[in-house]
């Protein structure tokens, strides 16, 4: 928004004059406004809501401080030229949540055996189908080649009896004996090859907890999971590098992760979750960082993974877009879910806009002159309300700017002044920062109802 100053001199009034002023034009206004939510036609209350709540805390602070300082008041009321143009509106949802791998797997010998290689170290890039670690194949080869004389016996018998017209039911039990003997083969070929642990996905090594010596159990399985990755990961590990032979427990022997591809996990309340939708556009900033990194959600939970204070949470996945740098394994990031977005609408500050007997004006500044210009009201985010009818792109309209004096001199401009167009609007608890400060972006919560019109005015 554009902005040079209309009637420069700020008018003076005292808290008690802006706190009425600003009161009576308070029509309609609930007690309980949405949190984060898009209003429609009829309902953009929400900058009168936030200019009585700001008002009555720098009349507080005045108050306290008023005894040793002059008679001026600390709120000072101007209005500022700003140009009517169109823009993009979005409607999020906040969230924040912790970086994994998007495949992990957590690799164990199907064997059990006495390791005599490990092959890999933690942060070692390692290729699906590699070795990592191998236990003694010794026994493992004499049961492969007792089978195999099993199954060559077998095989002999069946053929001879086949040769000697013997009866049908030896010949069954000829071919039964041939099958279970090649099962059995199979089996302990399967066990030979499982001597060696393999990755089963291509990715960095997190974490060995293996040693040459050790003697490992059967696990059941030589696998890994190559699905979302595990929120119980934190990252590389330092290898265990005992030089003492000890019996490895059911733990996982060596896990792997992807480290080009990642997600995000994270929780959404139930009073958002279901603004949430799988495909939805996220922005993702990890912590530490500016930059941000785009994904979208993969899943929307559908059972409560948590509940706190009587709000309960559910689970939100979101995968990662493309193969950014600069992310890591157990890292955690502030999430922003674009649940809706409207674009190239008209849209003005919130500030610029007065309310009379339920009708929205602005004051419309042409050829020299101010006029009242009825407008029609949709979105409202971040600061700025959607103009549906009344104004067009280009137009001129004056925004009230309302300043907060400090007794130290120092001001901050508590709305208009550009004070809307922040990205953040206020803290999500809708009270003031911890620091006791306003906002410093002073916008007003989004989110929520959102009028089934898009349409841009004009």
């Amino acid at each position: 928004m554009s902005g040079a100053t209309e009637m420069a001199t700020p008018s003076a009034v005292s808290a008690t004059a802006i706190d009425g002023a600003l009161t009576d034009e308070a029509v309609a206004v609930s007690s309980k406004p949405t949190r984060r939510r898009w209003f429609g036609h009829g309902r953009v209350v929400v900058a009168v809501v936030a200019i009585v709540v700001l008002g009555g805390a720098a009349v507080g602070v005045w108050e306290m401080t008023r005894s040793g300082s002059s008679s001026a008041s600390p709120l000072a009321v101007t209005t500022q030229r700003v140009t009517v143009s169109r823009g993009t509106m979005t409607q999020t949802v906040a969230a924040s949540g912790t970086i994994e791998p998007a495949q992990e797997a957590d690799l164990q010998f199907a064997v059990s055996g006495h390791v005599t290689a490990v092959d890999v170290v933690a942060g070692q890039k390692v290729t699906k189908g590699q070795t990592l670690a191998t236990v003694d194949p010794s026994v493992l080869q004499d049961d492969v080649a007792a089978d195999k004389a099993t199954l060559s016996s077998d095989e002999a018998r069946l053929s001879s009896d086949k040769s000697d017209s013997a009866s049908t039911s030896q010949i069954d039990s000829d071919d039964a004996a041939v099958t279970s003997a090649e099962s059995q083969l199979a089996s302990a070929e399967t066990d030979l090859a499982d001597a060696n642990l393999t990755s089963t996905i291509t990715g960095t090594v997190a974490s060995v907890a293996l040693a040459v010596g050790d003697e490992v159990t059967d696990s059941g399985s030589n696998g890994g999971s190559g699905a979302t990755g595990a929120s119980s990961n934190s990252g590389l590990s330092a290898a265990s590098d005992s030089s003492t032979s000890t019996s490895s427990s059911s733990s996982d022997e060596i896990t792997v992760v992807s480290t080009n591809s990642f997600t995000v996990s994270t929780t959404v309340d139930d009073t958002e979750v279901g603004q949430a939708k799988v495909g939805d556009q996220v922005d993702i900033t990890p912590s530490g960082s500016t930059t941000v990194v785009y994904g979208t959600v993969s899943s929307v939970g559908l059972v409560a993974s948590s509940a706190s204070s009587s709000v309960a949470s559910f689970p939100v996945d979101i995968t990662v877009t493309g193969t950014p740098s600069g992310l890591y394994a157990g890292a955690s990031a502030t999430v922003s879910i674009i649940v809706k977005q409207l674009n190239s609408v008209i849209e003005i500050p919130t500030a610029a806009i007065s309310y009379a007997n339920g009708q929205a004006t602005v004051t419309k500044v042409a050829g020299g002159k101010q006029t009242s210009q009825a407008v029609t009201t949709g979105a409202v985010a971040n600061g700025d309300t959607q103009i549906t009818a009344g104004l067009t792109a280009g137009d001129v309209v004056l925004e009230r700017v309302i300043k907060f004096t400090a007794p130290t001199g120092a001001s901050r401009s508590i709305l208009g002044g550009n004070g809307g167009n922040s990205s953040g609007g206020f803290p999500s608890g809708g009270g003031f920062p911890s620091g006791g400060g306003f906002p410093s972006g002073g916008g007003f919560p989004s989110g929520g109802g959102f009028p089934s019109s898009s349409g841009g005015g004009g």
